[in-house]
């Protein structure tokens, strides 16, 4: 049985002390055996949209930089490209709202680099034994990087029920067509209001399924296999999603690509939740003071990305006495869908022993 570590925490305590808090629970967990001299340490974060106000805000992980930094390990903060339009889309953007929310060198020790490029296409196949993928597409230096400090911030999600250290790891660690690959039902088409004819698309379709037709760029959806090369080099916002999707296999893809971003690392994974600050709808929502669907809980810790999700969706409908899915008003969402699977592909248990730390 894992053991899951716990300590209480409130979003409104100083981030000095929330750092302090992590940084005893990265002591008492004994994650330093997770990490060694000289490795490139991804510490895999969630810098918050442009406007959200609810993230976890960066000097709360100094703690955690700094034992790695103790550790002679060379950590730096990262995180992939959005698929949807907004300043997370490419990197020199995500970058640059990185720094401004304080996930950079000056405040943390630690420099932000984004892991999958420059347009979110850098990646590298990873083989797996899934049931709906053998293989997903993990964004570059994940996969080249020897260790990874998974930081989550526990909030609600749309599709998932629950965005967490699974999500974090999943949809967070893919490329742009892993995210593609993860919501494989959907098919992109061109809005021809906003398309400019650049063809830029064109240029870039791997299958060659985009064409002009009547002056307008135009995707024959059945060479489309939904890699978002589209997407990640119009710039005129003119290629869009249908996001609707059925949760079930979402959740599922989801958990098969955060196998594969771990993949050679199980030993080389140390992973926080925060369960503060839990929101319906996750961080890269950029609505300001989005509110709270349950009182703050703490902070966990765990090597098992399975057993720590676990933890923290039971302390939440524990705190509330309902499930997830009324509390974030969808009660056909059940997170426990992705927890299944992720524990039935191997990436964790979810028995867990919850060690609470004074």
């Amino acid at each position: 049985m894992k053991k899951v570590y716990f300590i209480e925490a409130r979003f409104q305590e100083d981030p000095s002390v929330l750092s302090e808090k992590a940084r005893r629970l990265f002591k008492a967990g004994g994650f330093a055996r997770c990490f060694r001299p000289n490795d490139l340490t991804a510490v895999k974060v969630h810098i918050g949209e442009d406007g959200n106000t609810t993230y976890i805000k960066a000097p709360c992980l100094k703690g955690l930089i700094e034992e790695l930094k103790a550790l002679k390990t060379k950590p730096f903060l990262t995180d992939t490209s959005t698929l949807y339009t907004g300043r997370r889309h490419n990197a020199v953007d995500h970058c640059t709202l990185a720094v401004e929310h304080g996930f950079c060198y000056q405040v943390l020790g630690a420099p932000f680099i984004p892991p999958d490029g420059l347009l979110g296409t850098a990646e590298t196949s990873v083989r797996i034994n899934g049931v709906l993928n053998k293989e997903v597409y993990i964004a570059y230096d994940i996969v080249r990087c020897q260790s990874i400090m998974a930081v989550a911030h526990t909030t609600g999600h749309l599709a998932t029920g629950l965005g967490a250290v699974i999500k974090t790891l999943g949809m967070g660690c893919a490329s742009r067509k892993g995210k593609m690959r993860q919501h494989a039902a959907l098919k992109p088409h061109v809005k021809a209001e906003k398309c400019v004819a650049c063809q830029e698309c064109i240029r870039y379709c791997p299958e060659s399924a985009i064409v002009l037709r009547s002056g307008k760029a135009f995707i024959k959806q059945d060479l489309c296999v939904g890699c978002a090369e589209c997407v990640a080099v119009c710039r005129f916002e003119a290629v869009e999603y249908d996001w609707k999707q059925e949760s079930s296999k979402l959740q599922q893809a989801m958990a098969e690509h955060a196998l594969g971003a771990v993949m050679g690392k199980q030993d080389r994974l140390a992973c926080f939740n925060f369960v503060i600050s839990v929101t319906k709808d996750c961080d890269c929502f950029d609505t300001p003071d989005m509110p709270r669907i349950v009182q703050d809980i703490g902070i966990l810790a765990s090597d098992d990305p399975v057993a720590i999700d676990k933890a923290a969706l039971d302390l939440i409908q524990d705190k509330t006495g309902e499930k997830i899915g009324k509390l974030i008003l969808n009660q056909s969402l059940d997170p426990m869908i992705q927890l299944e699977h992720a524990a039935r592909i191997g990436l964790g248990e979810l028995e867990y022993e919850l060690v609470t730390i004074d």
